[in-house]
């Protein structure tokens, strides 16, 4: 089913593995009325220069292209798959435990017709529902291959759901993505490892 006709049925908390070297906490506040800053009588006005980031792609803005290349016969799944793998995807829920970030539990979708649910990834904040910021507070910052790798088996994974620039990856995808990393990364320990006589 097309991601831009995603309807949440349900959603619960998966666990997932956080850890520290791959993963940033953070929680999305609401936005705080802004204080003008203390400034010293004798400060000169310093006119306004654009930041060399001013230019930047917004967030997430390389693979939203990618899904739309995708979709649009221009990407192969391939490609698309290895762009997801490499990029950051933002996931939202709660901890179990109040300042263990060990603890995260990420929020999972279930739209009414599918047979499996779907751990809800985004590519930027903007598009987190409010809704779902609301009811998952806590904010975790992965790249896509951390994000599919802790993923619990059965269950398959959604970018941007309920979006038009979004997708859905079934939970078989989601096993054999892993496996595929699983074993390359066996084949390079192998590959390093020196051999015995």
């Amino acid at each position: 089913m097309p991601a831009s006709r995603l309807r949440v049925f349900s959603f619960g908390l998966m666990p997932t593995t956080v850890t520290s070297g791959y993963a940033r906490l953070g929680v999305l506040v609401p936005d705080l009325p802004k204080e003008s800053p203390m400034e010293p009588d004798n400060t000169p006005d310093i006119p306004a220069m654009p930041l060399a980031h001013d230019d930047a792609p917004a967030p997430g803005a390389a693979l939203e292209e990618a899904i739309t290349a995708g979709r649009e016969g221009r990407l192969s799944n391939r490609e698309v798959m290895s762009v997801i793998w490499t990029s950051e995807l933002l996931s939202v829920g709660r901890l179990a435990k109040d300042d263990d970030p060990s603890t995260f539990q990420a929020v999972v979708l279930k739209a009414p017709d599918a047979e499996y649910s779907v751990a809800a990834t985004f590519s930027s904040p903007d598009r987190i529902p409010a809704q779902l910021r609301e009811a998952a507070p806590v904010v975790v910052k992965a790249s896509g291959e951390a994000t599919i790798r802790s993923i619990a088996p059965g269950y398959g994974m959604s970018v941007n759901p309920g979006h038009d620039v979004g997708l859905e990856i079934g939970p078989d995808v989601v096993a054999s993505l892993v496996a595929a990393y699983e074993q390359t990364a066996e084949q390079a320990k192998d590959s390093v490892r020196p051999e015995q006589d």
